[in-house]
This record gives structure tokens, sequence and C-alpha cells, in this order.
């Protein structure tokens, strides 16, 4: 089928009223100036999402009274709340209907229950990596098999594979991005292959589990999808795609790999695990959260209720460990940590030269964001700035990193933005629903959807390529309301609308293997690897992707499309 071809009728069939007849309603509802609004302010909103710009103001500074520099940045925090304040005062929409169904959700998507999934799975994958055990395994894996680069290819995509799977794609970029520089800076050897595996194998095996992606929680939960449910539909497409997607990575990679590679990595993969306790501890938790997804599956017990106690419980661990082991009775109330101590798991202890080159591999737990300007200018604005509450700010600050020091770091690392983000496209989202262009972008997948083959593979190629305009996670916002209107719901069956469904998550993990906007991972994989002189421009990225991405896609909806087909 000319998957083009059918969206370009379907766009120009939707902006007539003569074919009614398998409308809902009878026609499309109109669209007025409030629409149109609307749909550019979205757009607008997803590009500074996507590539943040920084915009100098004037800042006030009480003592000495005068005016600084300072800047106001319009990323992903920021930029869906000034569209939705110029939708409010433009009168398009209201705060009683739009903005309050966006909070509390609509149509089965309830946006505070995946902000809290999200916030108690980053917790425990986040404090997991911050006691080293994700680069003891790595850095095991590379001087294990580090002397033949094309063995080392395979090893390091199947660890990022079991990774991703494990934890998530943002995890395993943060933690595996790094160690692949450190070997490539160490042998002489192009690391860039390394890195693009690595990438693709990660967002590949987030399809794989409920809990891999936001997108996938989303998408699931719009539509009653339990934990058991999506794996066993998801397991054979996941693994389809992973292996071709090795395949390809293996065959485009030969010439640039050598053969035989020279390892001389003075770094012991002992001294990475610098919380062996607290790494036992996480594995078991994380194991029990899995093992209690799947039991309540069978009870319908609310993934978000499931997951929430296991955060908790790793919270209190950390808590617990840390009040413990920086109990230090010689050290004065109000002496101050200098910047030669580090905390080793088992009290306080002066920083040695063994453990500085074990400190530049962790550098990604300093990165939250893939672009953050303001860490970069907070430090000077505090230096200007005294003012009492700063100063009572740095004092509590320094109390909490002292006591509670991996707390302290694994609450840096929590994504943060994605709170106000995801509540913000929640609520634009639900704006062009009532503004009129869900109900069409609901009409162009049904006429693309004729049959579940056909909405298989032409949804998940749809959602791939809007991926790649307007990021994963609003893409899945947008097209999971689409799915779930009468407008497409009410003319198609339960199998196609299941098939679309889950070409829809096919879509949103693997687009992200074309460009790096693709998705917010692809935008911190591209930061952290800048940070260590890898430039992987954008044009670079997707001719290393684009013989990977439509294999993967075509083995994967092959499978998908079988499965619907033959289980009922």
């Amino acid at each position: 089928m000319d998957i083009a071809a059918n969206v370009i009728l379907a766009l120009r069939d939707s902006g007539s009223t003569s074919d009614n007849n398998d409308n809902t309603n009878g026609e499309l509802p109109q669209l007025d100036w409030r629409s149109w609004l609307a749909l550019a302010l979205f757009i607008a909103a997803t590009v500074f999402v996507i590539r943040p710009v920084s915009i100098p103001v004037p800042v006030p500074v009480v003592r000495p009274l005068r005016w600084r520099k300072g800047h106001v940045h319009l990323d992903m925090k920021l930029a869906p709340w000034i569209a939705i304040i110029i939708l409010l005062a433009s009168t398009a929409i209201h705060v009683q209907h739009e903005v309050v169904r966006g909070f509390v959700g609509s149509d089965g998507i309830s946006p505070y229950s995946i902000v809290i999934l999200i916030f108690a799975l980053a917790y425990i994958c986040i404090s997991l990596d911050q006691s080293g055990v994700l680069s003891y395994i790595a850095m095991h894996v590379t001087k294990r098999w580090g002397s033949n680069g094309r063995q080392l290819l395979l090893c390091f995509y199947a660890l990022s594979t079991v990774m991703a799977v494990l934890t998530s794609n943002d995890v395993v970029v943060l933690c595996l991005t790094p160690i692949i520089c450190v070997f490539s800076d160490v042998t002489r050897v192009d690391g860039e292959p390394f890195l693009v595996a690595m990438f693709v194998a990660a967002n590949t095996a987030s399809m794989a589990l409920y809990i891999g992606n936001p997108t996938n929680i989303i998408a699931a939960q719009a539509n009653s999808i339990s934990f058991l449910q999506y794996s066993a539909w998801m397991a054979l497409p996941f693994v389809g795609a992973a292996v071709a997607g090795a395949g390809v990575m293996y065959l485009v990679s030969l010439k640039m790999i050598p053969r035989d590679i020279e390892v001389n990595i003075s770094i012991r993969p002992r001294d990475l695990l610098k919380r062996p306790g607290q790494a036992v501890i996480g594995c078991v938790v994380l194991g029990a959260c899995l093992v209690t997804l799947s039991v309540s599956s069978f009870f319908g017990v609310a993934v978000w209720i499931v997951t929430l106690p296991f955060g908790v419980a790793m919270l209190i661990v950390d808590a617990a460990v840390d009040l413990y082991s920086t109990r230090v009775p010689n050290v004065k109330p109000n002496a101050e940590l200098n910047e030669q101590t580090v905390y080793t798991g088992r009290g306080l202890k002066e920083q040695t030269s063994d453990i500085q080159s074990v400190d530049r591999l962790s550098d990604m737990q300093l990165v939250n964001q893939p672009i953050n300007v303001e860490s970069v200018e907070q430090p000077q604005d505090i230096q200007v700035v005294e003012q009492p509450i700063l100063t009572w700010y740095r004092r509590v600050q320094r109390l909490v990193t002292g006591r509670l020091p991996t707390v302290a770091a694994v609450a840096q690392r929590l994504p943060y933005g994605i709170v106000p983000f995801a509540l913000g496209m929640f609520i634009i989202v639900e704006s062009l629903s009532a503004l009129g262009w869900t109900p069409r972008l609901a009409w162009v997948l049904r006429r693309i959807s004729p049959s579940v083959a056909c909405a298989v593979f032409t949804v998940a190629a749809v959602s791939t390529l809007a991926c790649n305009v307007l990021n994963n996670l609003p893409m899945t916002i947008l097209f999971t309301r689409a799915l779930k209107h009468s407008e497409f719901s009410a003319h198609v069956d339960a199998r196609t609308r299941k098939g679309a469904l889950f070409a829809l998550i096919v879509g949103s993990n693997l687009g992200a293997n074309l460009t790096l906007v693709g998705s917010l991972a692809g935008l911190m994989f591209q930061g952290i690897a800048a940070q260590r002189q890898r430039n992987i421009g954008y044009f670079r990225f997707i001719r290393w992707c684009l013989p990977v991405l439509p294999v993967q896609l075509a083995v994967c909806c092959a499978i998908l499309a079988v499965e619907m087909l033959i289980i009922k």
C-alpha cells in the first residue's frame, strides 16, 4: 500500500463535508481562528522542546541595587505553558474545561498517575545507577571482550538491550555513553559505531515492557492494557526488532571497526562499584517491582499504585544507609565538606588518586538535562546576590548533601522537567481535541487503516515519522487521543484498534532511531557525547540509522500483524 498517497488523499478529503456517511456526527467539526492558533502554538512549543532558546533579559539585584544580565530559557519546562497562557488570554480555551481536563485527565488518560509512575521508577533506576553496579557491569564487558572490536560491538548492543529492558533508555544513555568514550580514548578506536549501536539498542529495548518508556505508559494506560498483557503482545515484536537492528548495525559498522584492538584500561571494574550493599538492595527492589507488576495484572491494580511503594522503599533505604554511613562523631556540627572529600559508602574519606579516573566516568551523574545552561550560570548568580534566603538555602543544601549524599545525588538527576512538560502538553492536546484537530487526525488514521495489517504498518510508519517532527512524547499524547476518538474507534473493529494501538507504541520507540530529535533521550545523548568531544550531528546520525530503522520497523510490524491475525 502506498502510505503517502493514502495520507494525502485522507487529508484532502477531510476538509470536505460531501462524504459524511462514515462520520459519527455527520460531519467533522468546523475549524476557526482558535483552531489554527492552537495548532500553531502546539508546533511552536514542540520546536522549543527540540531546540531550546535562551533569551537574555535584565534582572534586578537588590544588594547592591543594579541590573545584571539574566536569561529566560524557552525549553520543555516553559514553552508549553507560554502557549497555554496565550490560548487562555485569547479565550481560545478555558480553565474550567481544557485546563482542568488536562490535569485530571479524560478518555482513560490520567496525567497525575503517569507522572507518579515515571518518578517512582526513575528513582529506583537512578539509585541503582548511582550505586555503580551498571558501570561495573559495563566495564567488565569492555575488559572481557574489548580485544575483538566486532565482538565488542555486539556485546555493547546486547548489554544496552538488557539494561534498557530492566531500567530505561535514559539510564542506559547516561551510564554507557561516558564508558564507551573512555574506551575509545584509550584504544584510539572510533567510538561512533559503538555509541550509535548502544543508542539504537536502548530505544529498541524500551518497547519491551510497560515501564520502559513514558510513551508506553501513556498509550497502554489510556486503553486499559495491563502490564502482563502489554508484555505478552510486545515480547516477540521487540525480539524481532532487536535482532534485526543488531544484524544491520553489525553489517553497517564492519568497515569502521578493527577486528583486533589492544586494550590497556587501567580502571578496575571494582572501583566503579561505589556502594555494593545499596547495589544489591536496588537490584532486589527493581526485581520485586517487576514481579509485583506482573502479578498485579491479574487483579486490575493500577500500575502507579504498585510502583509508588517500591520507589518510596528505595528512598527510605538510601536515606537510612546515608544517615548510618555519615555518622562521624569527630566532625563539628558547623564543619563544611571541602572539595577533596567524597562519600564512599563507608563514611567520609579523603579523595585519593586511585579513584580520580573513576570520577571521570561519573560525570553523567551531574547531568539532568541534555542542554542545561542554568547549571553553568547559577553559581555566579549565588555569589553575586547575597540575600538571607539564599544563605539559608545553601546551609540546608550543605546539610542534606553531607548527611544524605545518595538521596541528594539521585534527587539531582530526577527528570523534573517532564512534569511541566507532560502536564502542559496534555492541556494543549486537550485543546486541539476541543478545537477540532483530534477528530481530523482520527479520521485520517481511520482512512489509512482499512484492515488489521494495514493499521499496523501505516500507523507505525506515520507515528515513526511524526516522532521526528513533534518528538515522541507529544506525538504519543496526540495520537492516543485520536485513536480513542469516536471518529476512529466507532468505525473499526476491536482487533484493528488494538493493532493500531501497539503500532503506535512501536512507532514511538523506534521513531527515536531516525533522528536525534525523535526523543528526549536523543537530545540527552547528543549533549553527553558533545561533552566528550564526540560531535554526532543531525545528518550524520541519520546516515547511521537510515539503513537500520526500515528493517527494524518492517520486521517488528510483520510480527505484530501476524500476532493480531492469529491471536484472538
